[in-house]
C-alpha cells in the first residue's frame, strides 16, 4: 500500500512540474486508481475488492438494479460547441460501450467506425466508470482550449452514448489530445491539450481492457425492439413510460369537420411544396 501510495504522489508531482492545472490532480489521482481494475487480483491484494467492486462492467447483467437515468451536466464549453442533439445522447445515455479504434490501412476489410478500423472492445461501462468520465471529461471546462493545435488527430478510443436507438460516439485522440462528437451528420472536435494528462490516462485505461471484438450482429445477440422479460424489465418500462409523450399527438386530436369543397377556387400553396406546376 506504501509503495503504491508513493507512486502516485510521484506521479502527480511529475504532472505539477509539467504545468498541468491544479484542480485537474484529484481526476488524475481518480483514474489512476482505475490502472488497477485491469488486474482482479491486484486490486483485492490492495485493497481487498472484488469484481463488484470494478468500474468497468465488461458484460451486463439482468440482475443489475436498475439505475436513474439521471442526466449529467455537460460543461459550458461544450454546450456552446456541440449541437444539442449531440449532448442529448450523452445526457441520456442508457448504455455506454467502449471501442478501441486507429486509422485503417489500405484494404482494410474488417469492421470500421467512422472509417477508423474497429481494433477491439473494452467493454461496457459500469455506472461508476460513467461518472467517472462524466466528473473529469464533460463537467470540466478547464480540459479544454480554443486555440488550433498543429497536430494531426491519433484516434485511440471511442465512448458510444445509446439513447434508444439514437448515439453520440466520442473519439478520445492521444497524442493531439482532443475529444471529436458524432452525431448523424454533424462532426465536432475540441482541443483538449490542457487535459492532456487526464486524456491520456482515459485512453490508456480503457484500451488496456481491450478484447477480440466480436459482432453481436453476426451472433444474433441483437434485436429490434426490446421485450420485457421479467419483474424489473418491466419496472424499467413503467418508470420510463411517464416522460416519454409521444413526438406528434395524431391520436389526441380531434377530427375537423370536413367541408365542402370551394367552387371554381385554387387549393391554398404554402409550405415546401408550394410550387405551382
Amino acid at each position: 500500500m506504501f509503495k503504491f501510495t508513493r507512486i502516485l504522489l510521484l506521479f502527480v508531482y511529475g504532472v505539477s512540474k509539467q504545468g498541468e492545472i491544479d484542480m485537474n490532480k484529484f481526476y488524475i489521482l481518480s483514474l489512476m486508481s482505475l490502472l488497477i481494475t485491469v488486474s482482479p487480483a491486484f486490486a483485492e491484494d490492495l485493497f481487498g475488492l472484488d469484481g463488484d467492486d470494478d468500474m468497468f462492467a465488461l458484460s451486463s447483467s439482468s440482475s443489475q438494479e436498475p439505475t436513474e437515468n439521471k442526466a449529467p451536466l455537460i460543461s459550458s464549453f461544450l454546450s456552446n460547441r456541440i449541437p444539442e442533439s449531440t449532448a442529448k445522447n450523452i445526457n441520456k445515455a442508457e448504455k455506454v460501450f467502449c471501442y478501441v479504434v486507429d486509422y485503417a490501412a489500405a484494404g482494410f476489410e474488417g469492421y470500421t467506425i467512422h472509417n477508423l478500423a474497429l481494433k477491439g472492445s473494452c467493454g461496457e461501462l459500469s455506472q461508476a466508470g460513467k461518472n467517472l468520465v462524466k466528473n473529469s471529461i464533460f463537467e470540466n471546462n478547464s480540459l479544454y482550449s480554443n486555440s488550433k493545435d498543429n497536430c494531426n488527430i491519433s484516434p485511440k478510443i471511442i465512448l458510444r452514448y445509446i439513447n434508444g436507438a439514437d448515439y453520440t460516439d466520442v473519439l478520445f485522440s492521444s497524442p493531439c489530445q482532443s475529444l471529436t462528437f458524432f452525431h448523424d451528420s454533424d462532426i465536432t472536435t475540441i482541443n483538449a491539450a490542457p487535459g492532456a494528462a487526464i486524456i491520456d490516462q482515459i485512453v490508456k485505461a480503457y484500451s488496456s481492457l481491450s478484447e477480440p471484438y466480436q459482432s453481436p450482429a453476426l451472433l444474433g445477440q441483437m434485436v429490434a425492439n426490446g421485450q420485457a422479460l421479467n419483474q424489473r424489465d418491466k419496472e424499467v418500462l413503467r418508470k420510463m413510460a411517464p416522460s416519454e409523450a409521444p413526438i406528434k399527438k395524431w391520436n389526441t386530436q380531434q377530427p375537423a369537420p370536413q367541408q365542402a369543397p370551394a367552387q371554381n377556387k385554387q387549393p391554398a400553396r404554402s409550405g415546401w411544396n408550394k410550387l405551382r406546376q
